[in-house]
């Protein structure tokens, strides 16, 4: 912990400027709180945009500052998640499973503010998300499946229903959140659950010379093949080989394991160390995405995960290679069609940043940390600071010259000030993070 009246930290004071912004988007509803997507927009409640992400921010500074009213904060934003989610619920409203963007996010940040503060309306609200990820679900082959509203039609024009299988949108992700129910004692069914979904999800695995691969969805309507975090197949090999250590089922371990063998198989080489590629229909590749979404931040995790697993070194060493790739192309300074002129959680610089921090902590190799501090002076040296820390930026890389100041947890400010919160407690010699149940990374408590 660290008390804003001690020692001045600057990436803890920079990290209060981004609550000094976030104050000023707030909006107080007749349950509670919530926050404007943009300082001009709607407020809206997912963990991607809205407040479910931001409640996790002001979590963590109560967490590093002990301050009683970041506290207030989060529980003023949890009492309108858990009227959003009892009308929602009540009128059977379809909310996506999509892990960062749907019920899963209400399940992980109420049990995470149940955790801090003990109230069970926080936890029975979790629940009630977890139940409506199950009751949108439908019997698929041998195990369970979801069947929602092809992803992205907005961008491709492209619209129906499809079985959606990866971590972000699909089954995979709704596997993770299955996961952390069963270990924070949440629903007794949840393991049985996960292992339904894993089932599901090795059936559907396409078998190739290199390995098993994983697409977005069963019967891709759009060409699309991924195979990195969280879209592609090494979202769904993470979470099999979670899975495995929980049931000692070998054969969630072996899918994982051929799953990353098909991710190594599409890396291509850098002036140092190399990147796999966003996308299999980019060829000659050269767009390499670099954050948590399709990047080394986040396919690394596979690899740390297998490691861990394992026991085998050369996982490990595939992830510093991947990571020395990522250092080639020069960010955080020089960007790249992979790092465009976004700082966020899921496909900029703040996840990247964690997931360097995470790297220091494991390894104590001071090039991570170097590279997480200098992300920060990247970020605060391109914020606006009229009225505290916020940042213009653009969600989409095709759409670059379409920027906006979001709040959000995986877009936004939120997201930006956890990381700046993580790296003033790494500086610190005191490492405090709330870490999402698809990262392998963790901190003990208090």
């Amino acid at each position: 912990m660290i008390p804003r009246g001690r020692a001045v930290n600057k990436y803890l004071e920079q990290a209060i400027q981004t609550e000094r912004f976030l104050a000023g988007t707030s909006e107080e509803t007749p349950s509670g709180t919530t926050w404007r997507r943009t300082p001009e927009g709607k407020p809206t409640h997912s963990l991607y945009h809205g407040s479910a992400g931001v409640l996790l921010f002001y979590l963590e500074l109560y967490n590093v500052t002990g301050e009683d009213n970041y506290l207030l904060i989060a529980r003023n934003a949890g009492d309108d998640l858990v009227d959003y989610v009892a009308r929602k619920a009540a009128a059977e409203d379809f909310i996506t499973i999509g892990f960062y963007s749907g019920w899963p996010g209400y399940v992980f940040s109420l049990n995470e503010l149940f955790n801090v503060c003990g109230d069970d309306k926080y936890r029975k609200a979790a629940l009630i998300a977890l139940a409506r990820i199950t009751a949108q679900a439908s019997p698929q082959g041998t195990g369970i499946g979801w069947i929602e509203p092809i992803p992205f039609s907005d961008i491709t024009g492209i619209e129906g229903e499809r079985e959606v299988i990866d971590l972000s949108v699909g089954a995979a992700g709704t596997g993770i959140i299955y996961l952390y129910a069963h270990r924070q004692g949440l629903a007794e069914e949840a393991l049985s659950l996960a292992i339904k979904t894993a089932d599901r999800l090795i059936e559907v695995a396409e078998q190739t010379p290199d390995g098993l691969r994983w697409l977005m969805m069963v019967d891709m309507a759009f060409a699309f093949t991924a195979p990195n975090f969280a879209h592609g197949g090494a979202g769904v090999a993470y979470f099999l080989a979670d899975l495995y250590r929980e049931t000692g089922n070998d054969t969630y371990l072996q899918a994982a394991i051929s799953g990353a063998r098909y991710v190594q198989s599409r890396t291509h080489a850098q002036a140092e160390g190399f990147l796999v590629c966003h996308t299999e229909e980019q060829l000659p590749a050269s767009t390499f995405y670099l954050g948590v979404c399709h990047g080394p931040a986040g396919t690394g995790r596979l690899m740390y995960l297998l490691n861990q697993i394992t026991g085998d070194n050369s996982w490990w060493d595939w992830l510093t290679e991947n990571f020395k790739g990522l250092e080639s192309t020069g960010a955080p300074e020089q960007r790249s069609k992979g790092l465009w002129q976004n700082l966020g959680q899921c496909c900029g610089d703040a996840g990247i940043g964690d997931y360097a921090l995470f790297l220091y902590e494991t390894s104590r190799d001071e090039k991570y940390l170097d590279y997480a501090k200098r992300t920060a002076e990247h970020m605060v040296k391109h914020a606006n600071h009229e009225n505290g820390l916020a940042w213009a930026q653009a969600e989409h890389r095709n759409r670059p010259e379409f920027t906006e100041i979001q709040t959000g947890y995986m877009q936004g400010a939120a997201g930006i000030g956890s990381f700046l919160l993580h790296l003033a407690t790494v500086t610190t010699g005191h490492p405090r993070k709330i870490v999402m149940p698809e990262t392998p990374f963790h901190y003990a408590p208090g």
